[in-house]
């Protein structure tokens, strides 16, 4: 696809007048549209070579701060459509426009999956990328049930919420994932209507029974100490350097405190200073401060001669210079996650542990183990960095309360 774009005067919209309204062409595939700029300029201020007002206009400076505003955000669209094959339409690159000059935004033509597009390729836009990913998801869950068919908002009703809910009972989508993809559903509709895509009294939604989607019990993966030991005891040959990688990245994750492989990935050894760790979490952007557990040292200790290693500061080898943007950076965690899993699968059956492990069952292992050594659910839930112990139930409710099971066994 063929998209370019161009500042003009359009001089025939006031052939009598001495100002011309500033006017961005739009070219796709050698057919032209044009969006206004609600800016306008004289002949003679107007420098069509350069796309911009001469010095001579009065608001010169505003102008080409917004000319080059609007010409930067437009580069930036077709640049990430170009990356993800997405289509690019007329609308598209005026939406854009007028979200800077004020105009009123006009959304894809009020259809479902198009509307999807745009708000997913505004979500990368403002680098919201794992939000950008779960409306993506989202997107190709309905688009599957639709068998990529589109409509209108209009003609989707609270029939059409239930056979979606149907269809993904059917196919045994666990209740967690149609959480996600009911709340984002709604969200996108909610947003629909405040663009006016869709009619502000047409909400199937509020005939919908949500509440079952809005806390989903999730199911628990926790493994004991002794487990997490055993796993930690494997004699591994030095061949097998990613089985390695995946074992200490597991395990550094359960020494420091639950630590998420997100925020592990992205550690640096500035991070680490008199035998602590301190970080803020991603997620959270809260700042964690600690005393590192002899055994993460043992694991830092391994990748501080390792040969090869990262190139960008980065204590572990998972990102290196080459992944400078945010969209390579999450790109190149995804693909280490999803191999590292792998590995811990091999892992667990090495060690005889006949659990599904994955990156995540190391934080969920670190709660447990505190709690069943009677830590209290405050001290647990404040080293995880959660707001409630209402967060830190969810990840304790599979185990009961060892606590109090043993203060009423030891009376009764």
């Amino acid at each position: 696809m063929s998209v370019s774009t161009k500042f003009i005067l359009r001089k025939q919209s006031n052939p009598n007048g001495l100002t011309f309204p500033i006017m961005m062409r739009i070219t796709i595939n050698r057919k032209d549209q044009l969006v206004s700029t609600k800016k306008y300029s004289s002949v003679e201020d107007w420098d069509d070579k350069e796309q911009r007002v001469s010095k001579n206009h009065d608001t010169n400076k505003s102008i080409n701060l917004l000319l080059k505003t609007i010409s930067s955000e437009v580069d930036l669209f077709v640049l990430s459509a170009g990356r993800n094959n997405a289509p690019i339409s007329f609308e598209d690159v005026k939406a854009l426009v007028r979200k800077y000059t004020g105009g009123a935004v006009q959304p894809k033509a009020g259809r479902l999956l198009a509307y999807f597009d745009q708000q997913i390729e505004i979500l990368k836009t403002q680098n919201r990328l794992g939000y950008a990913a779960t409306f993506q998801s989202t997107k190709n869950s309905l688009s599957n049930f639709t068998k990529e068919k589109d409509f209108d908002f209009t003609s989707l009703g609270l029939e059409f919420i239930l056979k979606y809910e149907t269809y993904l009972l059917e196919r045994k989508c666990a209740a967690t994932t149609r959480s996600v993809y009911f709340r984002t559903f709604r969200t996108l509709w909610k947003n629909a209507m405040k663009d006016k895509a869709c009619p502000p009294e047409h909400y199937p939604f509020k005939d919908f029974n949500f509440s079952k989607y809005n806390n989903p019990r999730t199911k628990k993966r926790a493994i004991t100490k002794e487990q997490i030991d055993k796993i930690a005891e494997l004699k591994l040959n030095i061949e097998q350097d990613t089985l390695i990688n995946s074992r200490n990245y597991f395990l550094f994750s359960f020494y420091c405190r639950g630590l998420n492989f997100t925020d592990l990935a992205s550690l640096k050894w500035e991070n680490i200073k008199d035998g602590e760790l301190n970080y803020f979490r991603a997620k959270t952007k809260e700042e964690f401060r600690f005393q590192l557990h002899p055994q993460a040292i043992v694991i830092l200790d391994y990748y501080q001669s390792l040969e090869g290693n990262s190139d960008a500061g980065y204590i572990f080898p998972i990102l290196y210079k080459r992944h400078h943007s945010e969209q390579s950076i999450r790109d190149r965690k995804l693909k280490v996650i999803k191999r590292v899993n792998k590995d811990l699968k091999e892992l667990a059956g090495l060690a005889g542990v006949e659990k599904n492990i994955t990156t995540y069952v190391a934080r969920h292992s670190y709660a447990t183990v505190l709690r069943r050594n009677r830590v209290s659910k405050e001290i647990i839930g404040q080293s995880l960095g959660h707001d409630n112990t209402k967060t830190t139930d969810i990840y304790l409710d599979d185990i009961g309360d060892p606590v109090m099971d043993d203060l009423i066994n030891s009376i009764i």
